[in-house]
């Protein structure tokens, strides 16, 4: 059996492709029946299981409701920090020049057979692999070409100090099972992760018979001398390459600093916007208890307009009894008691029946006063009832439209003009002729007829 090799490249992440929801031309429909699903999961439901719980205590946490998230998915689709959603690897054994699927006949090929059992193994392993990479979608597809799979997974990454404790990292995730920070381009988390499922595919390759072919470069067809020069060539650019690596981490430093900066500003826009909107609604709240006042003030003018002819009686009462009680005053003569220190007042008797016909009066007017409130806060009472009453006689009549001959009705109750009185005499006078004509007419008619009898 001819060394195959093995593809471990990143996907695109087309999940309708992958679950075939959507069918493209290289898709031999008849043998997708073949295909295996190891896990079919919503990237929304696997939000929730790798992060819901994280997004809710941080949210409990946060006394400001501004600064709540709503929808960490949505966070990560938005984000400008190159953070994506999930991650895919698609893992192929062979080619389809040495692994087809099928023969000419439809049959499934020992090659692809031998592939899928590796495959298999590899995809029901991942997970325990990879606890920090979450397996939301994985399948196997024999309807192409050659044996692949689709590895979807979620990066998830504890132990946050700040913000969420958990949240969507993948360099973060590959340091926590064990992977040494990246000192490099070259030597970084995701290509020390991506050497160790190699290493592990290879291994479960050897156990199917399938040997793996190690590309690298071959001297076959090169002196030594040429062989050297290609290698100082190889290290010449390996060279440039890591030059140009460290030119790259300075710019995706800044960007990253950019990004950090970019992330601020929002989040201080956020805060602003949402302190203006504490403004307007306190302006708006603000704005109401003025109406309210003004109307009240309004209402409170009515009721006082409404009673300013009894507060002017109330005034002209106050100020004849103010003069009677002055006069009452100016009769009394002070003078000093032998018993105490209490002053007494001496007034005559004809002055004292003054005073106790003013108190008389005073007592009389008030329980009058009295009398009179009761008496007007009752009448006010029934003319409200009774203006309740005309306006519904008032919608009744409109409604059953009688408007006019209403109209008419009341106006029977007016008091008449003397133009309308001098007319009305006229009129009975001009009946009053009319009938007396009548009168004198039929005795003579009565007469002649008794001639002619």
């Amino acid at each position: 059996m001819a060394a195959k090799t093995i593809s471990f490249p990143k996907g695109r992440g087309h999940l309708t492709h992958n679950n075939r929801d959507f069918i493209c031309n290289n898709v031999v429909p008849e043998r997708t029946a073949w295909n295996r699903i190891y896990i079919q999961e919503s990237l929304r439901d696997a939000y929730e299981k790798c992060f819901g719980q994280a997004l809710r205590d941080y949210n409990a946490a946060q006394k400001r409701k501004d600064r709540q998230k709503d929808d960490y998915l949505k966070e990560i689709e938005n984000s400008g920090n190159k953070e994506k959603t999930f991650y895919e690897n698609i893992v192929q054994i062979g080619k389809k020049t040495d692994t087809p699927v099928a023969d000419e006949n439809g049959v499934l090929t020992e090659e692809a057979k031998a592939a899928v059992e590796v495959l298999d193994r590899y995809a029901k392993t991942f997970q325990e692999r990879n606890p920090n990479l979450y397996l939301f979608n994985c399948v196997m597809h024999l309807d192409e070409a050659t044996p692949h799979l689709h590895i979807d997974y979620i990066p998830v990454a504890h132990g946050y100090k700040n913000g969420m404790k958990t949240r969507n990292s993948l360099t973060k995730a590959f340091q926590q099972m064990g992977f040494a920070k990246a000192v490099s381009r070259k030597k970084n988390e995701t290509v020390a992760w991506q050497e160790r499922e190699r290493e592990y595919l290879t291994e479960l390759c050897r156990e199917q018979g399938i040997e793996i072919e190690v590309l690298g470069v071959q001297r076959d067809n090169l002196s030594l001398p040429e062989y050297k020069a290609a290698m100082r060539e190889l290290e010449q650019l390996e060279q440039q390459a890591e030059a140009l690596d460290s030119q790259n981490e300075a710019l995706e430093k800044q960007n990253d600093d950019l990004a950090q900066r970019t992330s601020e500003l929002a989040a201080q826009a956020q805060e602003m916007e949402a302190h203006n909107n504490e403004l307007l609604m306190q302006a708006q709240e603000l704005t109401e208890q003025i109406e309210k006042a003004e109307q009240k003030e309004k209402e409170t003018n009515e009721i006082l307009s409404k009673h300013d002819l009894r507060t002017e009686t109330f005034k002209t009462i106050s100020k004849e009894v103010n003069v009677e009680t002055k006069k009452m005053k100016s009769v009394a003569v002070p003078m000093t008691s032998l018993f105490g220190s209490e002053e007494y007042v001496k007034v005559k008797k004809s002055d004292w029946n003054k005073i106790l016909d003013a108190f008389s009066k005073a007592v009389s007017r008030n329980h009058l006063l009295e009398k009179y409130e009761k008496k007007i806060s009752g009448l006010e009472k029934k003319i409200a009832v009774l203006t309740d009453q005309v306006e519904k006689l008032k919608r009744f009549v409109a409604s059953r439209g009688l408007g006019e001959a209403f109209v008419e009705f009341i106006k029977s109750f007016e008091p008449k003009t003397m133009k309308q009185k001098l007319e009305d005499a006229k009129t009975d006078a001009d009946e009053h002729n009319r009938q007396r004509k009548n009168q004198q007419v039929l005795p003579e008619k009565n007469k002649h007829w008794q001639q002619e009898m």
